[in-house]
């Protein structure tokens, strides 16, 4: 067998373009709502969007970014506009290289041609309506635009000269405080690095406000006093902080990341007195008054509670019910909160009592008297409420600020008494107001309910609970009742108003959105005392730009600046509550000098949206998670599942890319080759922290021994990670930031503290996975294990825990995993035990001598695990047996690997694919890639794959499998049978090559590519069947991109490149032509390999139903002269010119051995194929004088496919030519050979009857048929008995067919031309009179003719200038389907095959007439996908086509509705194409401006695209990877249709191709 030489793999990563498809109106899908740029070391990427032609936003596209594409400096408020590019016919495409860091935002802009109501309906009635067709193209687009999207693009962090990628973080929380002094700090960072960690977070370490919190911060601008050894300036302590970071950085390899705080200040910052507008005062916060009134009073109440005969000490709930009725006795009813409520009526009357007597308003007609006047009772009161409050907002910002406009309230009460007097309508008013206050008043007494609830609530958590700081202690002004909402600043000078010095202080609100203010002017918060304040910090007021507090912004930018210079990292601290305007602001600012900035981040927002929302705005690129926010075993296991990673065997990313080209911009557009994949959905990173500085510890929450198992489970997430300073050393609680006054220990040996030996070793080996994106988390009773596998090598990092949350069993049960396929290696094993207590010691002190110390602790090591290896059915395997003694607290870890695993697998799979196909032929690749069922039979005697569970697969070949793994592989659905069926066993790989290997008989480069599977196969099937799906997906998706490359090589038509649908069309051609066994083009082709066209697949697959006349000759021009398959199209051109007889081209080919000739329209379909070729292929009309052997010799006598009389006779193209032009001049009678039930046991006798004639005397129409048969493509017979329907044609059209007519008229102008060209012997043709007739005269009749007797006009007046039967008319303004039918009144039906006859002798037809045909076309028959078959007004109009439908109804038994209303897509090409036409001669003119002229035609352009927007969308979801045949009502599946059909993708590459070429060479003298 032969081998294939792996080449070397690169040692950089390929270029990346990242490609996301936007939808139709221009926005991100919704999957796509986060856009994470994902960052790899050495890696250079590109963003790329992309836009379907012809949807919504496609027009003008242009992306607008505040990415700098220009290289310019980054602003947030600077967009850079760069238009989406189409490339001729390309897919809109904008794309850019991303260099830089950061968070960016995006939008579409476009113009749009908004729908107008009559653009979907027959709107046309009389010759002066607009047509719509044609308006909407001169119709003004209007602007649009998307929402703002955004996208994230991760930093490049590196330490000690390597990238350290995001998830190989492994931090450490510290705080300055407990550190001590700068200078001493050395041996604690050593300690950090020696446990593993490569980061620190410093909590702030600026001067500490009077609370002593690091988050209550006096001065922002200046680092802490106490955090060296002598006074130094602002400047001096700013440069000893760089050095120290510069130092641990490249001593201690540790990056550092700071808190910022930027919602709150100090309550004593000296800046303040300064400035109080940077706090939310009574001046610039009205609204607050009430709450600061209530807040003040509390306060009072505090001091003086013994007066109402109360104990200061509280330690009951009934004491809290007595504390509460003396708040609502002695503090809230006294204040009179309600007057901030409601309108003052006395007040309210005088004031409209004096605009009464001023006379000052009046109530005119605009205002609304004639609406007051109408209106009586209750409706004239709730329009006067409506009308004197007006469009006030009340935000309780003063007593009785609600008010009313007198003069308005004067004016309307006028109205509203009539002749009454003042005093009538004060009284009226005063009873109005009650009942204005009514509302206010009950909202007032639920707001006091919520107040008094906040207060209870809040003294029961404070004063009862024995964690509180307020347990057991009195109420008095230390110790208030609640903690103050306000904070009352000194001035720094006389005469400031006291209204200006009182500051909100800032906290949290349970439960409130993070996007809403909440001391903003439309919330209630702080009066309803639903803030849980820190009393310790004002909360800053920021507005939303610096404009609105310019110093407040300026001096947090400064702030921000001085960190971003000295730390490579921000945590934002209380992010949620931030203004987020600020932090976009601040962040921007510190990654202007800082663009790598690493950001990390709490959210309490309860929200994923919010999160996502923060996330993207302020660039966060790891968000906190808390692994002591668990309850339970079972959540840390969900909690390490969600936080990372991909499952074990995931599907290859990969396998989402293909090769392609980035176009750089920025070097002059030069092409750069890489890799295109799609974007995928994902979750914002995280760094998940075993324990914050914020969580209590394991000891208080859980038990001190679950320390251990809760770090491993952390460190074995796929993601970045953190811990705590003195989580590792066992701290017995959590430290508390304002009280704390103890430091940290400086360790000699940290290693041997608490958990330090062991966490040294986790936190190395977390570093070690980032790369290891595989896991699988398992949860077991009350053991935890974590599975981290590398993608590539496969080589893994397996962790048991057994958790020791309250009430964990020393002997808990645990299944022990069996490993498939893998051996192991111990690692490590411990188990963290308390201390055993000295003699009379508890165990459990901890000694107090001014520094922190952990819990007395013993890190036990634990026996190795038993890794038994073992097989069984399966194969190989190692199970994993606990060591003794695993109890709560226990942890183990093995390494993994594959046994007899090559690291190179990946490389090796993806490699050589496209040396294995070089040599395909499009035959091959039609064996390789598709074939279906019946195919496969017919050649090699198997069939498709049939799956369980999922069923037969559309193909055999390739696309069979991908037609699944496309939606598998995005998706990573291992979940689907397809998956669950290939770790089942290796059958679906031997079947991927043994058929290769039968198909190498008819194709023998195959054998190259069944070698290269089976080199694959190999390898693959030595991994462990868990991996089998991964391994498969791979190895067919390389092979599937490599087929699919070669296919289009070899496609060299210049459409089939040009966008991602023509390439999908052109594939088609490659799908639908191929060798099947001895049903070819010839009757001997069974002994050569002959690719025939397959009219669709599956059921026109094989026999003498795979190729018909007109099916191939129509779909020839699409599927095989824009593909450039020149010499496929020319062998299916001879060889139905070969069959001709009786003067017509068969129905049915059967390869030449009974071909059927019951089709009228073939024979002229194949004349247009022929007219095609000679214009667009090479040879041209060298085609002519081609020798063809005639299967009839005399063209009229049947004889049998293997007598010496077939074939012995010959011709020239240009001779079969002049024979039919000349036996349908004469007249053709026949009756079909072998008539009766052998040929068609469904037809009457007469039907097998064929007439067709020419009528020289009236119009020179070629007509033909009878009521019982059906000579065009609408060809459905009668089948049913039950119905009496046999021999009934749905359909029979006999008389002059419009499409016919049109290609009878394209091949007369081809030949005149021919003539006066004298490339063509034969001017005419000579009647059976014997007379002669040129083709330029009979040309000219038929152009003479058409109009007259196709045209119904709009007017009824004018049926007296054509052939019109107005008693017979359903619809005007339309074509004619036929004329001169048996069967009258179906002459006037409405049908697409107009259409046809506009695409190819447009000059037929009057240009205004066809345009309001075009437009009812549009509006009547036009699906979604295809063309509905007939007038959905018609009585016969049945839209679903069921074949088996054994009803008695005749008009859908037996599916005679076949053509009755389904929507067949092949004639949608036709309609496009004659769109094009009609509308470019329209715009001709009317436009000879070039401005509108070129506006006109690009609208015509992306109108046409827009209809073809359904149909991108279905050939990319269809399994059989084509276009169907037909669909029933408004687009739904017909299970009968065939899946992928010839002329339905042929026809629309036409279109395209005209679309693309409007200069394409046309047919001599065509128009």
């Amino acid at each position: 067998m032969e081998r294939f030489a792996t080449p070397d793999q690169p040692g950089a990563p390929p270029f990346m373009v990242w490609c996301l498809d936007l939808s139709e109106d221009g926005t991100t899908p919704a999957d796509k709502s986060f856009i994470r740029i994902p960052s790899v070391p050495g890696q250079s990427c590109a963003l790329r969007f992309r836009i379907l032609i012809g949807s919504t936003a496609s027009t003008d596209a242009i992306l607008h970014t505040n990415y700098p594409l220009d290289g310019s400096e980054y602003d947030r408020t600077r967009f850079h506009a760069k238009r989406f590019s189409s490339g001729g016919q390309t897919d809109l495409i904008c794309e850019f290289r991303v260099q830089r860091p950061g968070p960016y935002q995006y939008y579409v802009s476009y113009k749009c041609i908004d729908t107008g109501a009559d653009d979907c309906c027959d709107a046309i009635a009389r010759g002066g309506d607009v047509n719509p067709l044609l308006e909407r193209i001169y119709r003004a687009p209007k602007d649009h635009r998307t929402p703002t999207a955004y996208f994230l693009v991760d930093p490049q962090l590196t330490l000690a000269g390597q990238p350290l990628p995001l998830d190989g973080i492994v931090l450490q929380s510290v705080g300055p405080k407990w550190l001590g002094r700068v200078d001493c700090w050395a041996p604690h960072l050593a300690a950090s690095s020696t446990l593993g960690y490569n980061m620190l977070h410093f909590l702030p370490m600026q001067q500490r406000g009077g609370s002593d919190s690091p988050y209550s911060l006096y001065n922002q601008l200046e680092l802490s006093d106490d955090l060296f050894d002598m006074p130094l300036d602002k400047a001096q302590k700013d440069t000893k902080l760089r050095e120290t970071l510069l130092e641990m950085r490249h001593r201690h390899h540790l990056l550092g990341v700071t808190d910022m705080v930027w919602n709150h200040t100090a309550y004593n910052s000296d800046w303040l007195r300064d400035h109080p507008e940077a706090g939310y005062n009574l001046e610039n916060s009205p609204h607050l008054r009430g709450a600061y009134e209530l807040d003040v009073a509390l306060v009072e109440f505090s001091r003086t509670i013994p007066d109402f005969g109360l104990d200061r000490v509280v330690r009951s709930v009934a004491d809290v019910d007595r504390l509460m009725g003396a708040v609502s006795e002695h503090v809230i009813q006294p204040l009179r909160l309600w007057e901030f409520y409601v309108i003052d009526i006395d007040s309210a009357v005088e004031s409209v009592g004096r605009a009464w007597d001023a006379a000052s308003g009046a109530l005119d007609a605009d205002d609304g008297r004639a609406a007051l006047e109408a209106l009586s009772g209750d409706a004239a009161d709730e329009w006067l409420r409506l009308y004197m409050v007006g469009d006030r907002a009340h935000t309780h910002g003063g007593r009785f600020g609600r008010t009313i406009d007198a003069d308005r309230t004067a004016a309307a009460l006028r109205v509203l008494i009539g002749g009454g007097s003042k005093n009538d309508a004060l009284e009226q008013l005063r009873r109005l107001l009650n009942l204005l206050n009514v509302p206010c008043y009950h909202e007032y007494d639920a707001d006091v309910r919520t107040i008094t609830r906040n207060i209870s609530e809040r003294v029961k958590y404070e004063r009862l609970n024995s964690d509180s700081w307020k347990f057991g202690k009195p109420v008095d002004d230390d110790y208030k009742i609640v903690d103050p909402l306000f904070t009352t600043i000194e001035p720094r000078a006389p005469g400031v108003p006291d209204d200006r010095l009182h500051l909100a202080n800032n906290g949290w609100v349970w439960g409130g959105s993070p996007l809403d203010n909440f001391a903003g002017p439309q919330s209630k918060a702080y009066l309803l005392r639903e803030v849980i304040v820190w009393g310790d910090c004002v909360k800053l007021n920021y507005g939303a730009t610096p404009e609105d507090n310019p110093w407040l912004w300026e001096h947090m930018r400064q702030y921000t600046l001085v960190m971003a210079r000295a730390f490579h990292g921000f945590r934002i601290d209380n992010c949620h509550s931030t203004p987020i305007e600020l932090a976009e602001y601040l962040l921007d600012e510190a990654r202007r000098i800082n663009p790598n900035l690493y950001v990390i981040a709490e959210l309490f927002t309860g929200s994923e949206d919010t999160d996502r929302t923060f996330v993207q705005r302020l660039g966060i690129n790891s968000l906190i998670r808390e692994a002591m926010q668990a309850w339970s075993s079972h959540e840390m296991s969900r909690l390490a599942h969600r936080h990372g990673g991909r499952p074990i065997g995931s599907l290859a990313l990969d396998c989402l890319g293909e090769p392609g080209h980035f176009v750089d911009d920025e070097h002059g557009g030069v092409r750069v080759s890489g890799i295109v994949a799609p974007l995928s959905a994902s979750l914002p990173h995280a760094i998940f922290f075993d324990c914050t500085h914020d969580n209590e510890v394991p000891a208080q929450k859980r038990r001190m021994e679950d320390a251990l198992p809760n770090a491993a489970i952390v460190a074995m997430t796929a993601c970045a990670t953190g811990s705590n300073r003195g989580y590792d050393e066992l701290y017995p609680k959590l430290l508390n930031v304002v009280h704390e006054r103890r430091k940290y220990a400086c360790l000699d040996d940290p290693l041997g503290v608490g958990l330090g030996a062991t966490k040294a070793r986790l936190n190395q080996l977390h570093r070690e996975m980032a790369a290891y994106q595989e896991v699988h988390v398992h949860h077991e009773s009350e053991f935890v294990t974590v599975h981290r596998v590398h993608p590539i090598t496969r080589e893994g990092v397996l962790m048991v825990a057994h958790c020791a949350f309250p009430g964990a069993s020393e002997h808990a049960p645990f299944d022990s995993p069996r490993l498939y396929g893998t051996a192991a290696a111990p690692e490590l094993a411990y188990r963290l035990r308390p201390a055993a207590p000295a003699s009379g010691d508890g165990g459990q002190a901890v000694p107090d001598d001014g520094v922190l110390h952990g819990l007395p602790a013993a890190l036990e090591v634990l026996g190795e695990p038993v890794l038994h290896r073992d097989t069984d059915d399966q194969g190989m395997y190692t199970e994993l047996r606990l060591p003794p003694d695993f109890g709560p607290g226990s942890v183990l870890v093995v390494r993994t690997k594959l046994v007899g695993f090559k690291p190179n697998l990946d490389w090796k799979i993806r490699t050589c694919a496209g040396e294995a196909v070089a040599e395909l032929s499009l035959g091959a690749l039609n064996a390789a890639l598709y074939r279906c069922d019946s195919e496969e039979h017919a050649t090699i005697g198997d069939g498709v794959y049939d799956v369980p569970g999922l069923g037969k697969l559309p193909y055999c070949g390739v696309q069979g499998w991908f037609a699944h793994l496309k939606h598998i592989i995005p998706n990573n659905d291992l979940g689907h049978p397809l998956c669950a069926h290939l770790r089942q066993g290796t059958w679906a790989l031997d079947y991927v090559s043994e058929r290769l290997r039968k198909y190498s008989a008819v194709y023998p480069q195959l054998a190259r590519l069944a070698a290269w599977f089976d080199e694959r196969w190999r390898l693959v099937k030595g991994v462990p069947n868990f991996l089998l799906p991964r391994y498969f997906a791979l190895t067919m998706h390389t092979a599937y991109r490599a087929l699919i490359g070669r296919a289009l090589r070899l496609l060299p038509g210049r459409l089939v490149g040009k966008s991602r649908f023509t390439r999908q069309l052109a594939l088609t051609s490659v799908q639908l032509l191929g060798h099947v066994g001895d049903t070819g083009l010839h009757p001997t082709d069974g002994a050569a390999v002959a690719c025939s066209m397959s009219a669709g697949l599956p059921h026109f697959s094989t026999g003498f139903m795979r190729c018909w006349g007109r099916d191939v000759t129509i779909a020839l021009d699409g599927l095989l002269l824009v593909t450039g398959r020149y010499d496929d199209a020319r062998s299916h051109i001879l060889a139905f010119g070969s069959t001709l007889k009786h003067g017509l081209i068969p129905n049915l080919l059967d390869a030449g051995r009974f071909p059927r000739y019951n089709a009228r329209d073939a024979t002229w379909f194949w004349l247009q194929a022929v007219q095609a070729y000679c214009t667009h292929a090479p040879e041209g009309a060298g085609l002519l004088q081609a020798a063809v052997r005639r299967r009839f010799p005399d063209g009229e006598t049947f004889v049998e496919w293997d007598s010496s009389e077939a074939y012995s006779a010959t011709s020239t193209v240009a001779e079969l030519i002049q024979e039919i032009m000349e036996r349908h001049a004469r007249g053709i009678s026949f009756r079909e050979w072998n008539a009766g039930p052998r040929l068609d046991s469904h037809m009457r006798d007469e039907g097998f009857s064929i007439d067709i004639k020419v009528d020289f005397a009236a119009n020179g129409f070629v007509s033909g048929g009878n009521k019982l048969n059906c000579g065009t493509w609408m060809d459905k017979m009668g089948s049913s008995d039950k119905a009496g329907i046999r021999g009934v044609p749905g359909t029979p059209r006999d008389g002059a067919d419009i499409e016919i007519v049109g290609l009878q008229k394209s091949a007369l102008r081809w030949l005149s031309a021919l003539v006066r060209e004298g490339a063509f012997a034969h001017d005419g043709v000579t009647l059976a009179d014997g007379t002669g007739v040129s083709y330029a005269e009979w040309d000219q009749l038929v152009q003479r003719s058409f109009e007259r007797h196709f045209w119904v006009p709009l007017d009824p007046r004018d049926d007296a200038n054509y052939c019109v039967d107005a008693a017979l008319v359903g619809r005007r303004g339309i074509y004619r389907d036929t004329f001169g039918s048996s069967t009258e009144w179906a002459d006037y039906q409405f049908r697409p095959n107009i259409a046809i006859a506009m695409s190819v002798a447009p000059e037929l037809f009057d240009v205004d007439h066809a345009l309001v045909c075009l437009h009812k076309m549009g509006a009547v028959l036009a699906g979604p996908l295809g063309m509905r078959t007939l007038d959905p007004d018609d009585l016969r109009y049945r839209p679903n086509y069921d074949n088996s439908n054994d009803s008695s109804d005749p008009l859908v038994a037996q599916g005679i509705n076949y053509h009755q209303g389904p929507e067949w897509l092949w004639p949608t090409g036709y309609y496009l194409h004659a769109q094009l036409v009609f509308l470019r001669k329209a715009v001709g003119a009317r436009s000879s401006a070039e401005p509108e002229r070129a506006h006109a035609l690009r609208a015509v352009f992306y109108g046409i695209h827009a209809k073809m927007v359904s149909l991108k969308h279905h050939i990319d979801n269809s399994p059989f990877a084509g276009l169907p045949e037909l669909t029933n009502l408004d687009g739904s599946y017909c299970r009968d249709s065939c899946e992928t059909q010839a002329w339905s993708s042929g026809c629309l590459l036409m279109a395209l191709d005209e679309m693309a070429a409007p200069t394409r060479p046309q047919s001599p003298a065509s128009t």
